[in-house]
């Protein structure tokens, strides 16, 4: 990245030229999925909504993670240390919330087994801070979108703040990481 600093073009018009390079490539891959996504549209049991919020979901995600490995891209002299660590971002988004998860309701079940206040199979009567990891995981986020559009709120859209959120910080830190690069 250090020789596109040494062309004409603006910290934030690099950005964007490799943001979009590399979402349109991941875009690329998922339309072409379209047609098996259409095969299950026509077995039946997946409506149009579906098929569009988990596009939706998928883009954004993919927005995130394309966003962190820019981040780590600038913040890294070699492109080696950036793919590793942008790897274990997502590995850590990924993985480590869905165990501290399960770790954690399975300590907080088992301390509320006797209780009339156990815990039903309803996400929203697990306590928050037992909730909070799985608003970080890709995962959770492409199965709450599935739910039916009226309960979307809040699983569904705290994500996609979540996402979106971190997206625009490790924007803001790529944007500030470039300027220091050109500055030196």
């Amino acid at each position: 990245m250090l020789g596109l600093l040494t062309s004409l073009l603006t910290v934030g018009e690099i950005w964007w030229g490799k943001f979009i390079a590399a979402l349109l490539f991941v875009l690329l891959l998922l339309v072409t999925s379209l047609p098996v996504l259409s095969m299950a549209f026509a077995f039946g049991g997946i409506g149009p909504w579906e098929i569009f919020s988990a596009t939706l979901t998928t883009v954004i995600v993919l927005g995130c993670v394309n966003t962190i490995g820019l981040y780590c891209s600038s913040a890294f002299r070699r492109s080696i240390h950036a793919t590793a660590v942008s790897y274990a971002t997502v590995i850590a988004i990924s993985v480590v919330t869905a165990i501290l998860f399960f770790v954690r309701l399975s300590i907080y079940e088992s301390a509320h087994r006797g209780n009339n206040a156990a815990p039903g199979n309803a996400w929203s009567s697990i306590p928050l801070d037992i909730r909070l990891p799985m608003y970080l995981n890709p995962f959770f986020f492409l199965t709450s979108s599935f739910a039916s559009p009226s309960e979307l709120y809040p699983a569904w859209v705290t994500c996609a703040v979540v996402f979106i959120a971190i997206g625009v910080g490790c924007v803001v830190l790529t944007l500030r990481n470039l300027r220091n690069l050109g500055d030196a």
